[in-house]
């Protein structure tokens, strides 16, 4: 999707999808696709071992798996940790790259209070320290739905979501870069669509009402570091049979083929900060539709949805 130094991704997959670009150091951005997939955190080595095998089959270079929190938790529980020490061992000897999304277990967990946000942190550390060769962690998962987020809007439509997001993303950070420096640490995770209706029956923000907030409150904080070093998004079509080459010019949505807009929110958001905004890493973390099996491939399948 270009050249530069901004990492650039893109996949396509009938299922979630994880698609990651090396960095242009390495001799211009390649494309890793991959899925987000749990089936490879198991509970012993061979179990991993044997999930990852499968996709390595499959041609897949990298995988998204998710640690979700609830309120009060600090450290992950012995048998997730073990699980995702065996996924990413597993990971390791086959060469796949691994990322780690972790985010609130629904919109009843978010994490508002200073308590929270510290909770949340030392269990996003314990993530790392449980997996010493993990390097890419994401913070969150579509904070601007009501879906994973709540509230949304304060009593006068304000917007209470990006602010207390940015509040958690730095905080997190921080935990996550003291455990070990080089961790990729990735925020954003949008959702490409929102009403942005605080009077509606369901509070959801468009990505170009949430980036522009993100920026506002990263400048009021006054913070002298980073909240990210990259940006991840789910650039889901309206429907399977939107193309992906579909842009939104006159919308708040925010497509795959609307890099462009994307790049251009995150500089107006960022730029000028100790954050970057326009050379932000995007990282497209969730992507898919729904597909149709070819006649000539239907026996290979069994069973329905």
């Amino acid at each position: 999707m270009g050249s530069g130094r901004r990492v650039r991704t893109a996949a396509s997959a009938a299922a979630l999808a994880l698609a990651v670009a090396a960095p242009a150091a390495a001799g211009g951005p390649t494309m890793l696709v991959g899925a987000a997939e749990d089936a490879v955190k198991q509970v012993t080595l061979a179990g991993a071992r044997a999930k990852m095998e499968l996709a390595q089959r499959a041609g897949f270079r990298a995988l998204r798996m998710t640690a979700q929190w609830t309120r009060g938790q600090t450290e992950l529980a012995p048998e997730e940790r073990t699980r995702l020490r065996n996924a990413g061992e597993a990971a390791h000897r086959a060469g796949i790259t691994l990322y780690v999304s972790v985010y609130p277990y629904g919109s009843s967990q978010t994490p508002t209070t200073a308590a929270d946000r510290a909770a949340f942190a030392r269990f996003a550390a314990s993530v790392a320290r449980a997996m010493p060769r993990l390097r890419n962690v994401i913070v969150g998962n579509e904070p601007n739905l009501n879906r994973f987020w709540l509230p949304q809007f304060g009593p006068n439509g304000e917007n209470v979501a990006a602010p207390a997001y940015v509040r958690l993303l730095a905080e997190t950070y921080d935990a996550l870069k003291a455990v070990r420096p080089s961790i990729v640490v990735i925020g954003g995770t949008l959702s490409p669509r929102g009403s942005d209706r605080p009077r509606s029956s369901r509070h959801t923000q468009s990505p170009t009402r949430f980036i522009p907030a993100m920026g506002d409150a990263y400048r009021a904080s006054g913070r002298t570091r980073p909240l990210m070093d990259a940006f991840a998004f789910h650039p889901y079509p309206e429907s399977s049979s939107t193309p992906p080459t579909l842009t939104h010019p006159r919308s708040t949505t925010i497509g795959l083929a609307d890099y462009g807009k994307l790049v251009g929110l995150l500089g107006h958001a960022f730029d000028g900060t100790p954050q970057r905004g326009t050379t932000l890493p995007i990282v497209y973390t969730e992507f898919g539709v729904e597909s149709i099996i070819p006649r000539a491939r239907r026996y290979l399948y069994t069973g329905v949805e």
